[in-house]
């Protein structure tokens, strides 16, 4: 055993050295439920966010509107209660279609969050007007979101894959006239992968292992012919 000791150490080491890789973290998809009861084709509108990692302190969040009928997304709500979020940018040349989103909303709140007690921690909403600019069916708007000190973007993608990160929408012009609003969760998937220091940890642990068990055989082979 006392042979293995450096081996482990270095790959002890080794696993602590390790550079954050971009591809690290799989992209997480989310879909989006109703929130509020004011339209009958409210259940036709199809939202979508999309969560990717750019660097070890980076994501890309995409909206995308899916919805087979009319509809326009024309705010955007984010409850972060831990703080998870340093900043974000809103990425309006890497949009799809004419969407220009912009920093803060009105109202300042997600209309009907109340009733699930969304709390707002920051907001986004179209140029006006919204119709032109939200997010219409076949669209996207983009994000990056810069995380705090401490928070890996495997955190993040598990608070919004788990709800304890919420992203709310409004979505108007439902089927022309009505508006309904949204909260993320539901349908999607891909869960977030393990980053690669708890991989290799994982890894250099089994094969530590295995060496043991393998110098133990040896071992009890080696008595066995005496």
């Amino acid at each position: 055993m006392r042979k293995l000791a450096p081996f482990i150490m270095v790959l002890c080491l080794l696993t602590l050295a390790l550079p954050a890789w971009a591809d690290s973290i799989s992209p997480l998809d989310i879909g989006f439920s109703r929130i509020t009861d004011n339209s009958s084709e409210g259940d036709q509108v199809d939202l979508n966010l999309n969560a990717s990692q750019v660097d070890d302190n980076t994501v890309q969040l995409t909206f995308s509107n899916l919805s087979g009928i009319e509809s326009v997304v024309s705010e955007i709500y984010f409850q972060d209660l831990n703080g998870l979020v340093a900043r974000y940018e809103i990425l309006n040349d890497q949009n799809t279609g004419t969407v220009e989103f912009n920093e803060g909303a009105t109202p300042g709140s997600l209309p009907g969050g109340q009733d699930i007690a969304f709390s707002t921690s920051y907001a986004m909403s179209a140029d006006a007007p919204s119709p032109k600019y939200g997010i219409n069916p076949n669209e996207t708007l983009t994000i990056y979101v810069d995380l705090s000190e401490g928070v890996t973007v495997a955190t993040l993608l598990s608070a919004l894959q788990g709800g304890s990160v919420l992203v709310g929408a409004h979505v108007q012009s439902i089927a022309g006239d009505a508006s309904e609003s949204y909260v993320s969760g539901g349908g999607g998937g891909g869960a977030a992968a393990p980053e690669p220091g708890t991989m290799a940890l994982m890894g250099s642990g089994l094969l530590a292992g295995w060496l043991v068990r393998r110098k133990r055989g040896r071992k009890g082979a080696k008595d066995q012919s005496l």
